[in-house]
Protein backbone atom coordinates (compact mmCIF):
# COMPACT_ATOMS: atom_id res chain seq x y z
CA UNK A 1 0.00 0.00 0.00
CA UNK A 2 2.62 2.83 1.11
CA UNK A 3 4.72 1.87 -1.36
CA UNK A 4 2.48 1.86 -3.90
CA UNK A 5 1.05 5.25 -3.02
CA UNK A 6 4.81 6.51 -2.71
CA UNK A 7 5.50 5.32 -6.45
CA UNK A 8 2.28 6.91 -7.41
CA UNK A 9 3.51 10.05 -6.19
CA UNK A 10 6.87 10.15 -7.05
CA UNK A 11 5.97 9.56 -10.86
CA UNK A 12 2.89 12.78 -10.45
CA UNK A 13 5.54 14.80 -8.82
CA UNK A 14 8.42 14.20 -11.42
CA UNK A 15 6.05 15.07 -14.30
CA UNK A 16 5.09 18.21 -12.71
CA UNK A 17 8.16 19.23 -11.83
CA UNK A 18 9.45 18.82 -15.08
CA UNK A 19 6.27 20.28 -16.46
CA UNK A 20 7.15 23.56 -14.49
CA UNK A 21 11.16 23.57 -14.98
CA UNK A 22 9.89 23.97 -18.89
CA UNK A 23 7.10 26.52 -17.92
CA UNK A 24 9.25 28.63 -15.64
CA UNK A 25 12.45 28.52 -18.41
CA UNK A 26 11.46 31.28 -19.91
CA UNK A 27 10.37 33.40 -16.83
CA UNK A 28 13.53 33.84 -14.43
CA UNK A 29 13.11 32.46 -10.72
CA UNK A 30 15.37 34.24 -7.75
CA UNK A 31 18.86 32.50 -7.23
CA UNK A 32 18.89 29.75 -4.72
CA UNK A 33 20.70 26.69 -3.56
CA UNK A 34 20.81 23.84 -6.22
CA UNK A 35 18.56 21.12 -5.49
CA UNK A 36 18.27 17.04 -6.60
CA UNK A 37 16.19 15.65 -9.33
CA UNK A 38 12.70 15.21 -8.09
CA UNK A 39 12.83 16.10 -4.55
CA UNK A 40 14.32 19.49 -5.23
CA UNK A 41 15.64 21.23 -2.01
CA UNK A 42 13.78 18.81 0.27
CA UNK A 43 16.64 17.51 2.76
CA UNK A 44 17.95 21.17 2.73
CA UNK A 45 14.71 22.45 4.73
CA UNK A 46 15.31 19.88 7.59
CA UNK A 47 17.98 22.38 9.06
CA UNK A 48 18.67 22.56 12.88
CA UNK A 49 18.68 26.23 13.22
CA UNK A 50 17.59 26.69 9.91
CA UNK A 51 16.95 30.78 10.07
CA UNK A 52 21.01 30.37 10.74
CA UNK A 53 22.03 28.57 7.23
CA UNK A 54 19.40 30.55 5.46
CA UNK A 55 20.83 33.76 6.64
CA UNK A 56 24.47 32.42 5.34
CA UNK A 57 23.31 31.04 1.72
CA UNK A 58 21.56 35.20 1.71
CA UNK A 59 25.32 36.09 1.25
CA UNK A 60 25.73 33.71 -2.07
CA UNK A 61 22.57 33.99 -3.48
CA UNK A 62 20.72 37.89 -1.99
CA UNK A 63 17.99 38.55 -0.21
CA UNK A 64 15.58 36.00 -2.20
CA UNK A 65 16.11 32.83 -2.36
CA UNK A 66 14.32 29.97 -4.58
CA UNK A 67 13.77 26.56 -3.08
CA UNK A 68 11.61 23.90 -4.21
CA UNK A 69 10.11 20.94 -2.24
CA UNK A 70 8.88 18.05 -4.60
CA UNK A 71 6.44 20.53 -6.38
CA UNK A 72 6.14 23.32 -4.28
CA UNK A 73 8.13 26.63 -5.07
CA UNK A 74 9.47 28.28 -1.97
CA UNK A 75 10.93 32.23 -1.43
CA UNK A 76 13.17 32.34 1.56
CA UNK A 77 13.45 36.33 2.26
CA UNK A 78 15.82 38.06 4.44
CA UNK A 79 15.77 41.61 4.20
CA UNK A 80 13.10 43.50 6.28
CA UNK A 81 12.53 46.14 3.04
CA UNK A 82 11.44 43.39 0.90
CA UNK A 83 9.70 41.78 3.12
CA UNK A 84 7.01 44.34 3.48
CA UNK A 85 7.02 45.22 0.08
CA UNK A 86 5.97 42.10 -0.93
CA UNK A 87 3.52 41.06 2.50
CA UNK A 88 2.50 44.45 3.61
CA UNK A 89 2.15 47.05 0.05
CA UNK A 90 1.02 43.49 -1.80
CA UNK A 91 -1.02 41.86 0.83
CA UNK A 92 -3.89 41.34 -1.65
CA UNK A 93 -2.14 38.74 -3.10
CA UNK A 94 0.65 37.65 -0.44
CA UNK A 95 -1.49 37.00 2.72
CA UNK A 96 -2.54 33.49 2.33
CA UNK A 97 -1.32 30.34 3.72
CA UNK A 98 -1.19 26.78 1.54
CA UNK A 99 -3.31 24.27 3.31
CA UNK A 100 -1.45 22.24 5.36
CA UNK A 101 -1.80 18.20 5.86
CA UNK A 102 -0.21 18.42 8.92
CA UNK A 103 -2.67 21.06 10.46
CA UNK A 104 -5.15 19.28 9.24
CA UNK A 105 -4.20 16.07 10.66
CA UNK A 106 -3.46 17.32 14.14
CA UNK A 107 -5.91 19.96 14.36
CA UNK A 108 -4.16 22.76 14.21
CA UNK A 109 -5.97 24.03 10.85
CA UNK A 110 -8.29 26.33 12.91
CA UNK A 111 -4.93 28.83 14.22
CA UNK A 112 -4.98 32.10 12.01
CA UNK A 113 -1.01 32.00 11.28
CA UNK A 114 -1.69 28.88 9.80
CA UNK A 115 -5.08 29.19 7.68
CA UNK A 116 -5.56 29.68 4.00
CA UNK A 117 -7.00 33.36 3.23
CA UNK A 118 -11.02 33.49 2.91
CA UNK A 119 -13.83 34.09 4.67
CA UNK A 120 -13.63 31.93 7.53
CA UNK A 121 -9.81 33.48 8.48
CA UNK A 122 -11.62 37.06 8.20
CA UNK A 123 -14.30 35.83 10.85
CA UNK A 124 -12.03 34.11 13.78
CA UNK A 125 -9.41 37.51 12.46
CA UNK A 126 -12.36 39.80 13.22
CA UNK A 127 -13.05 38.23 16.47
CA UNK A 128 -9.73 38.43 17.41
CA UNK A 129 -9.05 41.85 16.98
CA UNK A 130 -12.57 43.09 18.58
CA UNK A 131 -11.24 41.94 21.92
CA UNK A 132 -7.03 42.77 21.49
CA UNK A 133 -6.96 45.85 19.85
CA UNK A 134 -4.53 48.62 20.91
CA UNK A 135 -7.76 50.94 22.71
CA UNK A 136 -9.14 47.30 24.48
CA UNK A 137 -6.44 46.02 25.90
CA UNK A 138 -5.80 48.30 28.78
CA UNK A 139 -9.25 46.27 29.85
CA UNK A 140 -7.22 43.73 31.31
CA UNK A 141 -4.48 45.54 32.90
CA UNK A 142 -6.27 44.48 36.36
CA UNK A 143 -6.52 40.98 35.87
CA UNK A 144 -2.69 41.18 34.37
CA UNK A 145 -1.16 43.06 37.53
CA UNK A 146 -3.00 40.73 39.89
CA UNK A 147 -1.60 38.15 38.36
CA UNK A 148 2.06 39.19 38.05
CA UNK A 149 2.46 40.47 41.47
CA UNK A 150 1.64 36.58 43.08
CA UNK A 151 4.15 35.52 40.20
CA UNK A 152 6.73 38.15 42.00
CA UNK A 153 6.04 36.39 45.79
CA UNK A 154 6.54 33.22 44.16
CA UNK A 155 10.09 34.52 43.18
CA UNK A 156 10.53 35.63 46.50
CA UNK A 157 10.24 32.11 47.59
CA UNK A 158 12.30 30.56 44.78
CA UNK A 159 15.81 30.31 46.56
CA UNK A 160 17.31 27.72 44.23
CA UNK A 161 20.67 27.92 42.82
CA UNK A 162 18.76 27.88 39.34
CA UNK A 163 15.27 29.44 38.95
CA UNK A 164 12.24 27.20 37.97
CA UNK A 165 11.22 28.80 34.49
CA UNK A 166 8.34 26.66 34.42
CA UNK A 167 6.92 29.25 36.87
CA UNK A 168 6.78 31.68 33.56
CA UNK A 169 4.61 29.60 31.68
CA UNK A 170 2.51 29.41 34.17
CA UNK A 171 1.86 33.15 35.10
CA UNK A 172 1.06 33.66 31.27
CA UNK A 173 -1.07 30.50 31.12
CA UNK A 174 -2.82 31.90 34.69
CA UNK A 175 -3.45 35.18 32.98
CA UNK A 176 -4.53 34.23 30.02
CA UNK A 177 -7.13 31.54 30.73
CA UNK A 178 -8.63 34.22 33.25
CA UNK A 179 -8.98 37.15 30.76
CA UNK A 180 -10.16 34.58 28.07
CA UNK A 181 -12.20 32.09 29.86
CA UNK A 182 -12.49 33.39 33.23
CA UNK A 183 -10.22 30.04 34.37
CA UNK A 184 -8.37 29.93 37.64
CA UNK A 185 -5.80 27.67 38.13
CA UNK A 186 -3.43 27.62 41.24
CA UNK A 187 -0.25 25.66 39.83
CA UNK A 188 1.75 23.65 37.42
CA UNK A 189 -0.31 20.35 38.41
CA UNK A 190 -3.22 22.02 37.18
CA UNK A 191 -4.45 19.37 34.25
CA UNK A 192 -5.09 22.98 32.13
CA UNK A 193 -1.16 23.77 32.63
CA UNK A 194 0.26 20.04 31.48
CA UNK A 195 -2.42 20.16 28.82
CA UNK A 196 -1.23 23.31 27.31
CA UNK A 197 2.64 22.26 27.98
CA UNK A 198 1.32 18.73 26.08
CA UNK A 199 -0.10 20.80 22.81
CA UNK A 200 2.74 23.41 22.33
CA UNK A 201 4.88 20.55 22.47
CA UNK A 202 3.09 19.23 19.83
CA UNK A 203 2.62 22.13 17.48
CA UNK A 204 6.69 22.70 17.56
CA UNK A 205 7.09 18.83 16.78
CA UNK A 206 4.41 19.65 13.92
CA UNK A 207 6.23 22.74 12.80
CA UNK A 208 9.84 21.83 12.21
CA UNK A 209 9.64 22.65 8.40
CA UNK A 210 10.24 20.04 6.17
CA UNK A 211 10.17 17.45 8.32
CA UNK A 212 7.17 14.99 7.33
CA UNK A 213 6.67 15.01 3.73
CA UNK A 214 2.95 15.18 3.89
CA UNK A 215 2.89 18.63 3.46
CA UNK A 216 4.26 17.87 0.26
CA UNK A 217 3.07 14.44 -0.59
CA UNK A 218 -0.81 14.53 0.45
CA UNK A 219 -1.47 11.22 -0.11
CA UNK A 220 0.96 9.78 2.18
CA UNK A 221 -2.17 10.73 4.91
CA UNK A 222 -3.71 7.70 3.95
CA UNK A 223 -0.73 5.43 4.57
CA UNK A 224 -2.05 3.03 7.39
CA UNK A 225 -0.56 3.74 11.22
CA UNK A 226 0.77 -0.24 11.00
CA UNK A 227 2.73 0.47 8.05
CA UNK A 228 6.34 0.54 9.21
CA UNK A 229 7.91 3.89 8.43
CA UNK A 230 4.30 5.85 9.28
CA UNK A 231 5.54 7.81 11.61
CA UNK A 232 3.91 11.45 11.16
CA UNK A 233 0.27 9.79 10.68
CA UNK A 234 0.99 7.98 14.32
CA UNK A 235 2.26 10.64 15.58
CA UNK A 236 -0.95 12.84 14.05
CA UNK A 237 -3.02 9.71 16.02
CA UNK A 238 -1.32 10.61 19.39
CA UNK A 239 -1.40 14.01 19.02
CA UNK A 240 -4.92 15.15 17.91
CA UNK A 241 -6.86 14.24 20.94
CA UNK A 242 -4.30 16.99 23.09
CA UNK A 243 -5.11 19.66 20.77
CA UNK A 244 -8.49 19.22 20.79
CA UNK A 245 -8.76 19.14 24.44
CA UNK A 246 -6.79 22.35 24.62
CA UNK A 247 -9.29 23.87 22.60
CA UNK A 248 -12.49 22.64 23.87
CA UNK A 249 -11.63 22.07 27.05
CA UNK A 250 -11.23 25.59 28.78
CA UNK A 251 -13.92 27.33 26.35
CA UNK A 252 -16.69 24.73 27.67
CA UNK A 253 -15.66 26.02 30.78
CA UNK A 254 -15.76 29.79 30.42
CA UNK A 255 -17.18 31.82 33.05
CA UNK A 256 -18.30 35.15 33.60
CA UNK A 257 -16.13 38.45 33.22
CA UNK A 258 -14.22 37.28 30.35
CA UNK A 259 -13.63 37.77 26.71
CA UNK A 260 -15.25 34.15 25.92
CA UNK A 261 -18.55 34.73 27.79
CA UNK A 262 -18.71 38.33 26.01
CA UNK A 263 -18.54 36.39 22.39
CA UNK A 264 -20.61 33.86 23.55
CA UNK A 265 -23.45 36.71 24.98
CA UNK A 266 -23.36 38.18 21.21
CA UNK A 267 -23.89 35.36 19.46
CA UNK A 268 -26.86 34.63 21.40
CA UNK A 269 -28.59 37.29 19.67
CA UNK A 270 -28.04 35.60 16.20
CA UNK A 271 -31.48 34.05 15.15
CA UNK A 272 -30.26 31.86 12.30
CA UNK A 273 -29.41 28.32 14.33
CA UNK A 274 -27.08 27.46 12.33
CA UNK A 275 -25.23 30.54 11.55
CA UNK A 276 -24.74 30.58 15.52
CA UNK A 277 -23.09 27.08 15.58
CA UNK A 278 -20.92 28.65 12.74
CA UNK A 279 -20.09 31.68 15.19
CA UNK A 280 -19.57 29.36 18.16
CA UNK A 281 -17.16 27.88 16.40
CA UNK A 282 -15.12 30.90 15.39
CA UNK A 283 -15.15 31.82 18.27
CA UNK A 284 -13.66 28.96 19.78
CA UNK A 285 -11.09 28.84 17.22
CA UNK A 286 -10.45 32.61 18.29
CA UNK A 287 -9.93 32.18 21.66
CA UNK A 288 -8.04 28.74 21.12
CA UNK A 289 -5.32 30.96 19.04
CA UNK A 290 -4.96 33.86 21.61
CA UNK A 291 -4.72 30.69 24.46
CA UNK A 292 -1.98 29.11 22.87
CA UNK A 293 -0.07 31.77 20.78
CA UNK A 294 0.24 34.10 23.83
CA UNK A 295 1.70 31.83 26.25
CA UNK A 296 4.43 30.09 24.22
CA UNK A 297 5.26 33.46 22.44
CA UNK A 298 5.65 35.68 25.54
CA UNK A 299 7.10 32.65 27.25
CA UNK A 300 9.87 32.79 24.88
CA UNK A 301 10.81 36.09 24.96
CA UNK A 302 10.68 36.28 28.68
CA UNK A 303 12.90 33.99 29.09
CA UNK A 304 15.36 36.02 26.47
CA UNK A 305 15.11 38.80 29.21
CA UNK A 306 16.19 36.58 32.21
CA UNK A 307 19.19 35.13 29.97
CA UNK A 308 20.13 38.80 28.78
CA UNK A 309 19.88 40.85 32.10
CA UNK A 310 21.71 37.31 33.64
CA UNK A 311 24.39 38.49 31.48
CA UNK A 312 24.50 42.12 31.96
CA UNK A 313 24.51 43.64 35.42
CA UNK A 314 24.85 47.23 33.66
CA UNK A 315 22.16 46.86 32.32
CA UNK A 316 19.85 46.08 35.22
CA UNK A 317 21.48 48.99 36.77
CA UNK A 318 20.59 51.74 34.34
CA UNK A 319 16.98 50.11 33.95
CA UNK A 320 16.55 50.51 37.87
CA UNK A 321 18.23 53.82 37.82
CA UNK A 322 15.45 55.16 35.63
CA UNK A 323 12.79 52.68 37.80
CA UNK A 324 13.89 54.69 40.60
CA UNK A 325 13.49 57.94 39.70
CA UNK A 326 9.86 57.38 37.68
CA UNK A 327 8.37 54.45 40.52
CA UNK A 328 10.48 55.32 43.65
CA UNK A 329 11.39 52.75 46.48
CA UNK A 330 7.32 52.74 48.03
CA UNK A 331 5.32 51.14 45.31
CA UNK A 332 6.46 48.45 42.43
CA UNK A 333 5.62 49.49 38.61
CA UNK A 334 2.07 49.92 36.96
CA UNK A 335 0.84 50.06 33.26
CA UNK A 336 0.49 54.37 34.26
CA UNK A 337 4.35 54.34 34.29
CA UNK A 338 4.76 52.91 30.73
CA UNK A 339 5.38 56.34 28.77
CA UNK A 340 7.99 57.18 31.34
CA UNK A 341 10.14 54.23 31.44
CA UNK A 342 12.11 54.23 27.79
CA UNK A 343 14.91 52.54 28.80
CA UNK A 344 12.55 49.38 30.06
CA UNK A 345 10.65 49.60 27.12
CA UNK A 346 14.28 49.58 24.84
CA UNK A 347 14.52 46.41 26.84
CA UNK A 348 11.44 44.83 25.78
CA UNK A 349 12.48 45.77 22.13
CA UNK A 350 15.71 44.36 22.60
CA UNK A 351 14.57 40.90 23.54
CA UNK A 352 12.52 40.81 20.49
CA UNK A 353 15.53 41.82 18.11
CA UNK A 354 18.13 39.64 19.97
CA UNK A 355 16.73 36.33 19.90
CA UNK A 356 13.24 36.50 17.75
CA UNK A 357 10.52 33.99 19.22
CA UNK A 358 9.52 33.38 15.70
CA UNK A 359 12.94 33.24 13.85
CA UNK A 360 11.17 32.42 10.65
CA UNK A 361 8.16 34.45 10.34
CA UNK A 362 5.14 33.69 10.04
CA UNK A 363 4.94 31.97 6.39
CA UNK A 364 2.83 33.39 3.70
CA UNK A 365 1.59 32.43 0.08
CA UNK A 366 0.86 34.15 -3.13
CA UNK A 367 -2.70 33.26 -4.38
CA UNK A 368 -1.29 34.55 -8.00
CA UNK A 369 1.56 34.34 -11.02
CA UNK A 370 3.63 37.57 -10.66
CA UNK A 371 7.21 39.57 -10.57
CA UNK A 372 9.35 41.13 -8.03
CA UNK A 373 12.77 43.14 -9.15
CA UNK A 374 12.81 40.87 -12.46
CA UNK A 375 11.98 37.61 -10.67
CA UNK A 376 9.17 35.60 -11.59
CA UNK A 377 7.42 34.45 -8.22
CA UNK A 378 4.58 31.59 -8.87
CA UNK A 379 1.32 30.95 -7.68
CA UNK A 380 1.47 29.07 -4.70
CA UNK A 381 4.96 30.01 -3.88
CA UNK A 382 5.39 29.94 0.20
CA UNK A 383 7.14 33.22 1.29
CA UNK A 384 9.29 32.24 4.70
CA UNK A 385 11.00 35.26 6.04
CA UNK A 386 14.10 35.27 7.52
CA UNK A 387 12.78 37.86 10.50
CA UNK A 388 16.39 36.36 12.63
CA UNK A 389 18.16 37.79 10.05
CA UNK A 390 16.36 40.99 9.13
CA UNK A 391 16.74 41.46 13.37
CA UNK A 392 20.54 41.04 12.73
CA UNK A 393 21.48 43.19 10.22
CA UNK A 394 24.24 45.16 11.45
CA UNK A 395 23.64 47.68 8.85
CA UNK A 396 20.63 48.84 10.74
CA UNK A 397 21.30 47.09 14.18
CA UNK A 398 25.41 47.11 14.43
CA UNK A 399 26.69 44.17 16.91
CA UNK A 400 23.79 42.36 16.43
CA UNK A 401 25.01 39.38 18.37
CA UNK A 402 25.25 41.90 21.33
CA UNK A 403 22.71 42.28 23.64
CA UNK A 404 22.25 46.04 23.40
CA UNK A 405 19.21 47.92 24.41
CA UNK A 406 21.19 51.30 24.32
CA UNK A 407 20.60 51.10 20.46
CA UNK A 408 17.01 52.14 20.86
CA UNK A 409 17.84 55.32 23.00
CA UNK A 410 18.52 58.78 21.38
CA UNK A 411 18.59 61.54 23.87
CA UNK A 412 16.95 59.76 26.94
CA UNK A 413 14.11 58.96 24.84
CA UNK A 414 13.46 56.09 22.21
CA UNK A 415 14.79 56.94 18.96
CA UNK A 416 12.56 56.63 15.94
CA UNK A 417 15.33 56.45 13.57
CA UNK A 418 16.07 52.81 14.76
CA UNK A 419 13.68 50.52 13.20
CA UNK A 420 11.04 48.70 15.89
CA UNK A 421 12.27 45.52 16.30
CA UNK A 422 8.33 45.04 16.64
CA UNK A 423 7.48 45.74 12.85
CA UNK A 424 9.35 42.89 12.03
CA UNK A 425 9.30 40.37 15.20
CA UNK A 426 5.35 40.02 15.26
CA UNK A 427 4.98 39.40 11.41
CA UNK A 428 3.95 41.35 8.41
CA UNK A 429 0.62 42.81 6.45
CA UNK A 430 -2.85 40.61 7.40
CA UNK A 431 -0.75 37.93 9.18
CA UNK A 432 0.50 40.35 11.76
CA UNK A 433 -0.01 38.72 15.60
CA UNK A 434 -3.41 40.06 16.85
CA UNK A 435 -2.74 39.20 20.43
CA UNK A 436 0.65 41.73 20.18
CA UNK A 437 -0.54 44.80 22.48
CA UNK A 438 -1.61 41.90 25.09
CA UNK A 439 1.26 40.34 24.64
CA UNK A 440 3.27 43.17 25.42
CA UNK A 441 1.62 44.80 28.04
CA UNK A 442 2.08 41.55 29.76
CA UNK A 443 5.80 41.58 28.93
CA UNK A 444 6.26 45.08 29.95
CA UNK A 445 5.07 44.85 33.71
CA UNK A 446 6.96 41.81 34.18
CA UNK A 447 10.15 43.04 33.02
CA UNK A 448 9.32 46.77 34.74
CA UNK A 449 8.65 44.35 38.39
CA UNK A 450 11.37 42.03 37.86
CA UNK A 451 14.28 45.15 37.53
CA UNK A 452 12.15 47.14 40.33
CA UNK A 453 12.55 44.06 42.66
CA UNK A 454 14.50 41.88 42.20
CA UNK A 455 18.78 40.79 40.80
CA UNK A 456 18.82 39.10 37.86
CA UNK A 457 22.06 36.55 38.64
CA UNK A 458 23.74 33.96 36.55
CA UNK A 459 23.06 30.21 38.30
CA UNK A 460 25.60 28.41 40.19
CA UNK A 461 26.66 25.23 40.06
CA UNK A 462 27.26 22.92 43.41
CA UNK A 463 30.29 24.16 44.33
CA UNK A 464 28.88 28.15 44.37
CA UNK A 465 30.21 28.16 40.77
CA UNK A 466 28.35 30.91 38.49
CA UNK A 467 27.26 29.23 34.94
CA UNK A 468 28.00 31.28 31.91
CA UNK A 469 24.13 32.65 31.12
CA UNK A 470 24.68 33.21 27.56
CA UNK A 471 22.16 31.16 25.80
CA UNK A 472 21.81 30.00 22.12
CA UNK A 473 18.06 29.84 20.11
CA UNK A 474 17.01 26.68 19.87
CA UNK A 475 13.77 25.48 18.59
CA UNK A 476 11.56 25.51 15.69
CA UNK A 477 8.80 27.68 14.17
CA UNK A 478 8.74 29.22 18.12
CA UNK A 479 12.26 29.52 19.53
CA UNK A 480 13.60 29.42 22.98
CA UNK A 481 17.53 30.59 24.31
CA UNK A 482 18.98 27.72 26.21
CA UNK A 483 20.17 26.86 28.14
CA UNK A 484 18.46 28.97 30.82
CA UNK A 485 21.02 29.63 33.83
CA UNK A 486 19.87 32.69 35.75
CA UNK A 487 18.59 32.73 39.62
CA UNK A 488 16.72 35.53 41.12
CA UNK A 489 17.15 37.68 44.41
CA UNK A 490 15.54 40.14 45.93
CA UNK A 491 16.97 43.55 45.78
CA UNK A 492 16.75 44.72 49.49
CA UNK A 493 14.56 44.17 52.32
CA UNK A 494 12.51 47.27 51.00
CA UNK A 495 11.86 45.65 47.98
CA UNK A 496 10.64 42.32 49.58
CA UNK A 497 8.21 44.11 51.73
CA UNK A 498 6.72 45.78 48.69
CA UNK A 499 6.29 42.49 47.01
CA UNK A 500 4.79 40.61 50.03
CA UNK A 501 2.30 44.03 50.78
CA UNK A 502 0.89 43.26 47.43
CA UNK A 503 -1.18 39.93 49.20
CA UNK A 504 -3.17 42.08 51.16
Amino acid sequence: MSSTVSLIVLTVSSIVVLALKRANRLRPLPPGPPGWPIIGNLFDLQQELPWITYSNWSKTYGSIMFLRALTTPIVIVSSADIAFDLMDKRSAIYSSKPASVVDEMIGWDFALSLMPYGQRWRNIRKKTHEHFHQMVTPNYHSKQMKHIQAFLRHCLADTAKQFDSSQVRQLLATIVLDVVYGIRIKDMDDDYIKNIVETLEVFGESKTFGKYWVDFMPLLKYVPQWVPGAVFVKFAARSRPVVEEMLNRPFNATSNNCITASMLAKIELQPDIEKRKEEETHAKHATGVIYAATVESTYSLLQTFFCGMAMSPDIQQRARQELDSVVGPERLPTYDDQDRLPYVQAIFMECLRWMPTIPLGIPHSVIQDGYYNGYFIPSGTIIIPNAWHMLHNPEEYPEPDKFNPGRFIKDGEINPEIRDPATIAFGFGRRICPGRHFAKDTAFLVIASILHAFDVKPSVDENGFELDPTPQLQGSIISFPSPLNYRLKSRSEAAEKLVRATEL
